[in-house]
């Protein structure tokens, strides 16, 4: 799943295009990297409540899908 980001107009962080999260490749790091990352950056931008939980919400969608092998059969 592809999810698309509108262009940030913030003075600083300017975006010509649209940004692209892709849910196929998931990566992570140590938590004291991630945090030695965040002290050494003065300032960095992050989405609002709504969209951060949107976003969130279709990651866990993706990530929690269940591939079975054969389909369920209908309620009867």
């Amino acid at each position: 799943m592809v999810m698309f980001l509108i262009t940030c107009d913030i003075e600083g962080f300017e975006t010509e295009d649209y940004l692209i999260v892709d849910f196929h490749n998931v990566y992570s790091i140590h938590y004291d990297l991630l945090i030695n990352i965040v002290q050494k950056q003065t300032k960095r931008i992050r989405l609002l409540p709504p969209y951060r939980e949107h976003l969130s919400q279709a990651f866990a969608r993706f990530f929690m899908r269940i591939g079975l092998p054969v389909d369920i059969p209908p309620f009867k």
